[in-house]
């Protein structure tokens, strides 16, 4: 057995110049210790992981776990403007949280896109026992990769001249294979007769869902999101961004032929599709380096994410709390393509959501004191939250809660109806990201057992930038009564060298005080303003005018 340890990773965040990412364009990335990619992060149950990271670039950065449930340590989630102000060009920041979970999980930046740089990575925690036995492990890290860098393609999603918000299609992917969490070289998996693999795959794309099956092979699918799962077999599956998927494949008896695992991109909400992306990518499989490989391309079913089972069996009980939450997306009042759940599109406020969660007092239990573009919730302690999501846009979202996995009750292609029952399950799947249709509906529950303030978003990177976040504000009373002076006092240092307040609302005043938050942008409405209308008018008296006057003249000639 292994015995817990304190696991210490030591990241400089820098540039790195001339790296074929994709294996076919130089550019500049973001990196670790002057090298791309990143070093993975393998840890054990009960392990302390302890990532000491220093900023060697020009601008704020910070580190998120994604899927960590940092309780405890909510400040360690690394969610920029959040949970930490940001580490400042040449600072430091220490992550230490306790790896109190198992499973497949990732690390990147949750700041201004630099994780589209290349700034993301694997994150391996074992447990004591394994549910599943096998006899190698792997990991596969797929994502979309752009050929310039994230800042230079915001100056063209953000801009007048794409008022529909198209988001930008990738160039091209990269592919990552790791062998017991260290990078293999050459992008293959080597497999013996009689072995059985574990195969984790992790997308970490800004924008692509990838299918993923394996040519002449079954899977069987043993984990979602960190969630061990009971066997289910599989020949292949959809998994969108920031989705996680363990397999287990036995390797045939066969050494004749070498087979391909498959990641295709979905390509169905590219616009305009780029003439130099290869969105079928491949992993060989070798059994005999002298056989030849199939070019089967296997025409396989897709294995739905809700007919999953947890080892661990929780049923789905009546909620406490229901919030109802539509997603929209649109042209606003400042002219731009943004994004908003319930008519607010996300902006960040000036101090940190778990720093005014902690020091503004009875006040912390008043949505209000978040700033009004949070759009924050408070969900009252070790209550079951229950959330219905509706996606008022034509487009797929792949929705992520920090600090929980939620239950999937139901998901539909069309707007949630109560007067339709939920489907009944004994036990729904579990997990942190889930793929809403496009006009469609997903319902959600969860228990609010871990205080802090969680984001909840869209995990297409362009969308973020869109403004489509939430903040979930959790126990706020309880945070104070567990948490209350514990806050590292790196963090608050670093608030104050970016000149940011550590204490207060949303914009560091006292209590409900919030003149000068700001406000908007909102949705167009729909017809004519009043404005327009005045304008219209005035437009068409003018016209009217002048065709008198043409006719006048004309009389007169």
């Amino acid at each position: 057995m292994v015995q817990a340890a304190v696991r210490t990773f030591d990241y400089d965040i820098t540039y790195v110049d001339n790296v074929k990412a994709d294996g076919l364009k130089e550019r500049r990335v973001i990196g670790v210790n002057g090298k791309w990619p990143p070093p993975p992060i393998e840890a054990w149950v009960n392990d302390t992981i302890v990532i000491n990271v220093k900023n060697s670039l020009d601008v704020i950065t910070g580190l998120h776990s994604h899927g960590m449930f940092q309780n405890g340590t909510a400040w360690m989630d690394g969610a920029v403007g959040t949970t930490q102000c940001g580490i400042p060009p040449g600072q430091t920041y220490t992550y230490r949280y306790n790896a109190t979970q198992h499973g497949t999980y990732w690390f990147h930046s949750h700041f201004m896109g630099q994780y589209v740089d290349g700034l993301r990575g694997p994150l391996i925690i074992h447990p004591a026992q394994e549910a599943y036995q096998y006899d190698e492990d792997y990991t596969i890290a797929i994502s979309d990769w752009y050929f310039q860098e994230y800042q230079e393609i915001m100056k063209w999603f953000f801009d007048l001249y794409n008022p529909t918000g198209i988001e930008p299609s990738p160039d091209s992917g990269t592919l990552l294979v790791l062998r017991n969490a260290s990078y293999v070289d050459a992008k293959q998996l080597s497999f013996t007769p009689g072995k059985t693999y574990r195969i984790r795959f992790i997308n970490m794309s800004a924008f692509a869902m990838f299918h993923v099956g394996i040519s002449g092979h079954d899977m069987e699918i043993i984990e979602v999101d960190g969630v061990d799962v009971n066997r289910t077999k599989s020949q292949g599956f959809d998994m969108t961004i920031a989705q996680r998927y363990s397999v287990l494949v036995r390797a045939r008896n066969d050494t004749s032929t070498n087979f391909n695992i498959h990641a295709d991109m979905d390509i169905s909400v590219f616009s305009p599709l780029m003439d130099t992306l290869q969105y079928n990518m491949t992993v060989p499989i070798i059994y005999n380096s002298s056989a030849p490989s199939t070019t089967e391309v296997p025409a396989w079913d897709t294995t739905d994410d809700l007919t999953l089972s947890p080892l661990v069996v929780e049923a789905s009980i009546e909620p406490d709390v229901t919030h109802e939450i539509t997603a929209s997306m649109g042209v606003m009042t400042d002219g731009l393509p943004r994004a908003q759940f319930n008519d607010v599109t996300f902006i960040q406020p000036q101090v940190p959501s778990i720093l005014t969660a902690l020091t503004t007092g009875a006040d912390a239990n008043n949505s209000a004191v978040y700033g009004k573009q949070t759009n924050a919730l408070v969900m009252p302690h070790n209550k079951m939250i229950q959330l219905v999501i509706n996606n008022n846009d034509g487009g797929p979202h792949p929705f992520h809660l920090h600090g929980h996995v939620f239950q999937i009750l139901n998901r539909s292609d069309t707007f949630y109806d109560a007067n339709v029952p939920l489907p009944s399950n004994p036990n729904p799947v579990r997990r942190d990201t889930v793929l809403i249709p496009p006009n469609g509906s997903v319902v959600l529950q969860y228990r609010a057992d871990n205080p802090g303030a969680w984001l909840f978003h869209c995990h297409i990177q362009w969308h973020m930038d869109q403004g489509l976040i939430m903040l979930f504000i959790e126990a706020p009373e309880v945070l104070q009564q567990r948490l209350g002076g514990q806050v590292p006092s790196y963090l608050t240092d670093q608030c104050k060298i970016l000149g940011k307040p550590v204490e207060g609302n949303a914009i560091g005043k006292a209590g409900l005080d919030l003149k000068g938050e700001p406000e908007g942008p909102y949705m167009l409405p729909d017809g004519f303003t009043t404005k327009g209308k005045i304008g219209l008018a005035g437009t068409i008296v003018c016209a009217l005018l002048g065709l008198s006057t043409v006719w006048w003249f004309g009389k007169s000639a």
